[in-house]
């Protein structure tokens, strides 16, 4: 992760290369973790991936805990690692990327060096750690930036429970893109969200994007391989959208 783009991060440098993220879950002190390789040629598929797969272990806030993933694009899914402690509360992703300068500015709301191809990735709006922090606060947790032995940076998130239900960062009413896709889990649930993007002609970060909203709002619920249907609540919010 770094709020210092290097030049050398490019269309050219991510895609096509074969992008990896390992996840390891420590279950017990003194066992050796379980470790998943997550391995894929396109950034916004890797960072769904990666995501679904922590989250199932993981009670930290499920958008925290994106915004922290798709950081990973800043330093090139270098040696990226995600780590997941005690018993899921706590979530640290690592990298060996530029590392990040000023921790103090990354988590100011403004400060980006994403670049066209990034942010057609992620959002890239300087806001993402700045989100990330005040969700983890709001359930009175905390975001640490350290720098990685021998360059990088490491992102840790501790929480002491589960997150809340309902965020005030979170909009009342869906955005037009919920909306589609709220839509369309009532036609062709359970759906993944790669099958979402291509029905919907949606970029994949966006569409795991706004499914993590629409699953921490209690609208959408998530499968153990992936795929997304309607809550009952959710049913009843698409009756009035249409």
């Amino acid at each position: 992760m770094t709020t210092n783009l290097p030049d050398t991060l490019s269309d050219d440098t991510l895609r096509g290369t074969t992008l990896v993220v390992r996840v390891a879950v420590h279950r017990a002190a003194l066992e050796p973790p379980l470790i998943t390789e997550i391995r894929d040629i396109e950034p916004a598929a890797i960072i769904e991936s990666t995501f679904a797969c922590v989250a199932q272990v993981s009670s930290v806030p499920p958008l925290a805990l994106r915004e922290i993933i798709e950081n990973l694009v800043h330093a090139g899914f270098t040696d990226a690692l995600v780590t997941v402690l005690d018993a899921g509360r706590t979530v640290r992703v690592s990298d060996r990327g530029p590392g990040i300068t000023d921790p103090r500015r990354a988590v100011e709301p403004g400060y980006t060096t994403a670049d066209e191809y990034v942010r057609s990735i992620v959002r890239g709006a300087g806001s993402g750690l700045a989100l990330a922090q005040g969700l983890v606060a709001a359930e009175g947790g905390t975001l640490d930036i350290n720098d990685n032995l021998g360059g990088g940076c490491v992102v840790t998130i501790a929480v002491e429970g589960a997150p809340a239900p309902d965020d005030p960062a979170v909009p009342s009413q869906p955005s037009d893109a919920q909306r589609r896709l709220l839509a369309l889990l009532l036609e062709m649930a359970p759906a993944h969200p790669e099958s979402m993007a291509r029905e919907l002609q949606l970029p994949l970060g966006v569409v795991g994007r706004e499914l993590v909203l629409l699953e921490h709002r209690g609208l959408v619920a998530r499968f153990a391989d992936g795929g997304r249907v309607l809550t009952e609540r959710g049913a009843a919010i698409v009756a009035t959208l249409f």
